[in-house]
């Protein structure tokens, strides 16, 4: 992106890309989440098949892709995921992606607009809300490459 500097010159500025990151505790089904976000942001969600056969649904607004997944979080609770990033082709650079763009997280906005919004406690996922989601994914890996035994999953939880 070129500016116009004071003198009268132009400067180049790296493009911002937006993306975020947030996560809701509830016991609501995914649906029902998917519901209340598209209100709070006006978008609708659609259900998607990805490989695994995970059924996240996915909604575009001032163009990201967002993605909202059901997870397992600490305390085996049930979480909904939300995740946005740029969707847009015109922002990715050749063989580099989003790499040459300054990266801004909106994460904290979205999680108070969407706490305000939808009713649910909405936050920001800390190093052990990630590691919680890790070992639910890698136990929900392990059942679907067909380990038999339940124990090994059980002890990926814990």
């Amino acid at each position: 992106m070129y500016l116009r500097g004071r003198t009268g010159g132009w400067k180049v500025e790296k493009r911002q890309v937006i993306h975020l990151d947030v996560r809701a505790d509830t016991d609501e089904t995914l649906e029902q989440v998917a519901t209340r976000v598209g209100q709070a942001l006006n978008c609708t969600f659609a259900e998607v098949e990805q490989p695994k056969n995970w059924y996240p649904h996915v909604a575009e607004v001032f163009g990201l892709k967002l993605r909202l997944i059901g997870v397992v979080g600490i305390d085996r609770k049930k979480v909904a995921k939300l995740v946005g990033y740029v969707s847009d082709r015109g922002f990715y650079v050749s063989g580099k992606g989003l790499s040459e763009h300054d990266q801004v997280d909106i994460s904290a906005y979205i999680a108070d607009l969407l706490t305000m919004r939808t009713g649910l406690q909405w936050y920001r996922p800390t190093a052990e809300d990630r590691a919680a989601e890790g070992r639910w994914a890698s136990a929900y890996d392990d059942w679907l490459g067909g380990i038999e035994d339940q124990r090994r999953i059980q002890d990926l939880y814990e």
